[in-house]
């Protein structure tokens, strides 16, 4: 899981606001994912968020749901798990991104 309490909305933001995310911000989210999947760097969190801030609407509804979700309550990992866990956060969420894009491909071709 990854340490950024708004990046941790972002695959929420994903299933409930699809509109949000452009076809071409599906395929950049995934080039911008594909690095980070197997072994994070240290900055992962960084790239992640700056891709989100290039998106107003997107770094926009990651700051509301998660003002919404505030009560949520924050769990610290341990150290030693923080890296598998930043590692499945990047995979999760490239498999999602992927799973989207192949969705808006198939409605695109169904019309």
């Amino acid at each position: 899981m990854t340490s950024d309490s708004l990046l941790q909305f972002l695959p929420v933001i994903l299933e409930t606001k699809p509109e949000l995310f452009s076809t071409d911000d599906l395929q950049d989210l995934l080039e911008t994912l594909a690095p980070l999947e197997s072994n994070p760097p240290d900055d992962a969190d960084e790239i992640l968020r700056d891709w989100c801030k290039a998106r107003r609407p997107i770094r926009d509804a990651l700051r509301n749901f998660s003002s919404d979700r505030a009560e949520v309550k924050k769990v610290k990992p341990s150290q030693a798990n923080q890296n598998q866990r930043t590692s499945n956060f990047f995979q999760e969420l490239s498999q999602q991104v992927k799973e989207k894009l192949a969705n808006v491909n198939q409605n695109q071709g169904s019309k």
